[in-house]
């Protein structure tokens, strides 16, 4: 608690003493969540058989708190606090997410240049643009970490459009590894080659349609001693992921994930693969602007991993269906009660059954 009234305090006040000096504002996001496990099942510890169907919890999900100032006309900074709850803590910690500078090039102002702990550009249109509902689960790559969302580096981004409102073609230089875990094991860095575009932004019925696109080519961030190749432990990501909408009637997005992992040397590279599809249909225009039901949508995803693409017999493949309502009942709330199904290939496991609550709270 200390931690996160400290944070606040240092936030304000330089809120405060830069308010003159430049054009600053704090913005922040809340995920709260609750969800019921349907199955029905005991959990049985030694003597004691505990009943797991109907089990319900509160949680927090995350709470983020950014700060952004505008220095000048060519030069932003941006800081944000995640706080969230991590293993061998039994409560919510607060860990730095974002803290970098962007610098406009003012011969050429559709041209930046990123330095810090910053976004992966890739998850970030994903989170942003196409699946667009982070407060009720993470992207698939994500969700398999198979990639992170924030890492140190720097980036040199082209924008399209008024503002990059068309979208952006760039490289990003890595460690290699995640806001959550930020020590660098080997001397390598990872490059990233990413394009985003909206080819129907000014027409009125696809305007929201985007197509991206990503690769991925560094080293896994393991200790590489003198008897080892770094090559032999190669960590490449081919990602695309796209979104098409028509006006505002419905969304129908999807994204793919190939991820190599080198297994040393004399062993056979580790293939995963992560796919999702997902739809949002909008009551906004089958009812009238003073229905309480113009803010409800009805959302569908379906998730597939297969952790060993080149194994048939561990049967290890994964899957994820959620299916429920979303709506935004005023400005800066959005609440989905869903109902989710964790499959797997394996017979012998169960599918695990939920209903959820989830809830964005935006300031």
């Amino acid at each position: 608690m200390k931690r996160i009234v400290t944070f606040l305090l240092i936030m304000s006040g330089l809120v405060f003493s830069q308010a003159k000096a430049a054009d600053t504002k704090v913005e922040g996001r809340i995920y709260g969540t609750w969800w019921m496990y349907m199955n029905d099942s005991t959990f049985v510890d030694g003597e004691t058989a505990v009943d797991h169907q109907g089990w319900n919890q509160f949680s927090l999900d995350r709470s983020y708190m950014s700060l952004k100032s505008k220095l000048t006309d060519y030069t932003s900074v941006t800081i944000t606090s995640d706080l969230r709850s991590v293993s061998g803590y039994n409560g919510y910690t607060m860990i730095l997410k974002y803290g970098y500078a962007n610098i406009k090039m003012p011969f050429m102002t559709p041209l930046s240049l990123s330095l810090g702990l910053q976004p992966t550009r890739f998850l970030d249109y994903n989170d942003s643009q196409i699946w667009g509902r982070r407060y009720l689960e993470k992207s698939v790559g994500d969700l398999t970490e198979i990639w992170g969302t924030s890492d140190l580096g720097a980036t040199i981004d082209y924008a399209f459009g008024p503002a990059g409102t068309q979208g952006s073609v760039g490289l990003s230089i890595w460690n290699g590894t995640k806001y959550s875990d930020l020590t660098e094991k080997n001397k390598n860095k990872d490059f990233n080659f990413y394009a985003a575009y909206k080819p129907l932004i000014n027409n009125p019925n696809f305007d929201r349609t985007i197509l991206v696109g990503s690769v991925y080519m560094g080293t896994q961030n393991l200790v590489i001693d003198t008897s080892m190749d770094a090559g032999d432990y190669k960590r490449q990501i081919i990602s695309v992921a796209g979104k098409v909408n028509y006006g505002s009637y419905i969304d129908l997005g999807g994204e793919y994930w190939a991820n190599t992992l080198g297994q040393g040397s004399g062993n056979d590279d580790l293939k995963k693969t992560a796919l999702s599809f997902h739809t949002a249909i909008y009551a906004k225009p089958f009812v009238g602007e003073k229905s309480p039901l113009r803010t409800l949508n009805l959302l569908f995803r379906y998730d597939m991993f297969d952790p060993n693409t080149d194994s048939d017999t561990l049967k290890d493949n994964q899957n994820l269906l959620i299916l429920g309502l979303e709506c935004a009942p005023i400005k800066g709330i959005n609440a989905s009660l869903n109902y989710r199904s964790y499959g797997f290939e394996n017979s012998d496991k169960d599918a695990q059954n939920y209903i959820y609550l989830n809830t964005e709270f935006k300031f």
